[in-house]
């Protein structure tokens, strides 16, 4: 398959095109044909996109992004939360390959179907605003169901505060 990845640490100008391993599904996960896919711009920063969860240099290569959208390709053992041709968005693993490829691996759990609504290039940029509307009002901020929340300012200010809102008013 086709990506886009590191074979030595840098910055943008490091990266190269070319063909790299097809991914494959362990248990509880799921391999996405990858129809869109978002880079956080600090990524290339993070710890985990050069070492392993043992603090250990990853090999290359590195694929970057880890926000995704596409359709289900294939399941792993124990998957039946999603079916093959299901059109998914998510997250996968920041320690292990990202999403810059024809196909990702990621785990069941940390996908959700696309919105019919939007399409897959929108989809793919949402999931580290949710998540980080997520975190501040259920870890940060402790919200549990039936209690309220006022978000001020715009909601064009930032992806999190647009969230925010749908968050608060699903736990509501």
């Amino acid at each position: 398959m086709k990506a886009v990845y590191f074979n030595t640490r840098g910055g943008p100008e490091a990266l190269v095109y070319g063909s790299v391993t097809m991914p494959e599904a362990g248990g509880g996960e799921i391999v996405v044909r990858v129809r869109a896919a978002a880079v956080t711009p600090t990524e290339l920063l993070w710890a985990p996109t050069w070492t392993t969860r043992a603090g250990k240099p990853r090999p290359f290569p590195i694929i970057p992004g880890h926000e995704f959208s596409g359709e289900v390709h294939a399941l792993g053992s124990g998957v039946n939360d999603v079916a093959v041709g299901d059109a998914v968005f998510g997250l996968n693993d920041w320690f292990d390959d990202g999403a810059q490829a024809e196909f990702c691996v990621a785990r069941s759990a940390d996908v959700a179907p696309k919105p019919t609504s939007i399409d897959h290039v929108t989809a793919a940029v949402v999931p580290i605003s949710a998540l980080t509307a997520w975190q501040g009002l259920v870890e940060r901020a402790k919200l549990t169901r039936g209690e309220r929340v006022l978000v001020q300012g715009r909601p064009v200010t930032s992806g999190s505060s647009r969230f925010r809102s749908r968050t608060g008013s699903a736990r509501t």
